[in-house]
């Protein structure tokens, strides 16, 4: 995106564009009151029309990062909302730091387990908490997952998020396909056993440097059907086939959060964080 094309926003310096995703784009900028930097997360124009992503992104994330507070997750700084250009931004605190997408694909390739698993067991820890507060994130993946220069977790984007309670919201099928169970994809009801299975695809990715599922049609809606029938009827695969060292041990974990059916998986982050914590403690690992 050009200079020319930056937002211009009362109180904030618009500095350059970070990162853009299918409804939003984030900026780094500058709280030019307090001088100091933040994410500017703006929703595209052309989802004014569309009411899940709208409601949700002024109404639910909002109000969500107002009720959350967690070492992990940002807080909220400031709503913009421009009337007369029919713009909204999310203003919340910049974090130095990559990715955890990035982290993996171009630094480490693949995670050994005594990096992956301390990280690994954060992130739980933070899910475990918007799961305590009655939210489901239904968007985690890597590229959601900020690692600080001290590698310390940040759990970021609740742009698709929904309260339990609300299960209209939370079967809508949008979300991350390689990370998307088969009822998130079906547009079935939702529940903690639906992040589970995303952590276990992410806790996969970070151990083999790959995603379980992956279809690779040129196009993009016969890939979606194909990677949609692995993810629904192919078995996990065996991590060791990427990287040898992976035992039937954590096989197991990663296979129990990826099963098919909801009720066969962990159905809770306190039960997935009882078995890697309880094997980090078998192996040695701190």
């Amino acid at each position: 995106m050009n200079k020319q094309a930056l937002p211009v926003i009362p109180n904030y310096h618009v500095g350059h564009l970070v990162a853009e995703g299918g409804t939003a784009r984030v900026y780094w900028g500058v709280d030019l009151r307090s001088g100091f930097p933040v994410a500017i997360k703006e929703l595209k124009q052309r989802f004014f029309a569309n009411e899940f992503v709208r409601n949700n992104f002024r109404n639910v994330e909002t109000q969500l990062y107002l009720m959350l507070e967690h070492r992990n997750i940002p807080r909220l700084v400031d709503f913009i909302d421009i009337v007369e250009r029919n713009q909204w931004y999310i203003v919340m605190p910049f974090i130095e730091g990559d990715s955890l997408e990035h982290f993996i694909y171009n630094k480490m390739t693949l995670v050994p387990e005594h990096i992956a698993l301390p990280i690994f067991v954060e992130i739980l820890d933070t899910v475990a908490y918007i799961h305590q507060k009655g939210i489901l994130h239904l968007d985690i993946k890597s590229n959601n997952v900020i690692l600080t220069p001290k590698r310390e977790v940040r759990l970021i984007d609740l742009g698709i998020a929904s309260r339990m309670s609300d299960m209209g919201s939370s079967t809508t099928g949008y979300g991350t396909p390689s990370y998307m169970p088969p009822e998130q994809f079906e547009k079935k009801a939702c529940g903690r056993y639906t992040d589970i299975f995303a952590l276990g695809v992410m806790l996969f990715e970070m151990l083999t440097g790959r995603v379980p599922f992956i279809a690779n049609s040129t196009d993009r809606n016969e890939s979606i059907r194909e990677l949609r029938r692995q993810i629904k009827e192919d078995p996990t695969p065996q991590m060791a086939q990427f990287y040898p060292f992976i035992g039937e041990e954590l096989q197991r974990i990663v296979e129990k959060a990826l099963q098919k059916e909801p009720r066969y998986r962990y159905q809770t982050c306190e039960e997935f964080l009882k078995d890697v914590k309880a094997y980090m403690k078998r192996h040695n690992i701190k």
